[in-house]
């Protein structure tokens, strides 16, 4: 499997299929299946579409639209029931076909509106 068919994989059956032996199969550490883990338990219905894969050796970069609902504590943010749908990029380290790191940058900003959490504030010029 190369590395761009692992995230591929990853992204489809630990993250959107909730599938716990792919997490096993597809993630080295403790702390990344238990980040999968907590994504789940806080948008048990989470959709991801998969914008563009690239690869460069073992690294493999990605852009993604995530949607779903929030049914679980997500950053501190209790359940609110809202639908939401944020993009994200993420670079993944793949070794010995495992995910060995994932560097993920989320518009946390949208999504935390979204979810109702925070209020943008209106620019003021002097």
């Amino acid at each position: 499997m190369t590395p761009t068919e692992v995230v591929a994989r990853y992204v489809a059956e630990v993250l959107v299929g909730n599938t716990p032996d792919s997490a096993d199969a597809l993630l080295s550490s403790e702390e990344l299946r238990e980040r999968a883990r907590r994504l789940r338990l806080a948008f048990p219905d989470l959709d991801i579409e998969t914008v563009v894969l690239l690869a460069d050796g073992d690294l493999v970069a990605g852009h993604f639209v995530g949607r779903g609902t929030h049914e679980g504590i997500f950053n501190g943010v209790p359940p609110t029931g809202a639908a939401w749908e944020a993009r994200f990029t993420a670079v993944y380290r793949v070794v010995n076909q495992r995910i060995d790191d994932a560097w993920v940058t989320w518009d946390n900003l949208a999504l935390m509106e979204q979810l109702g959490a925070v209020e943008r504030v209106s620019s003021v010029s002097a």
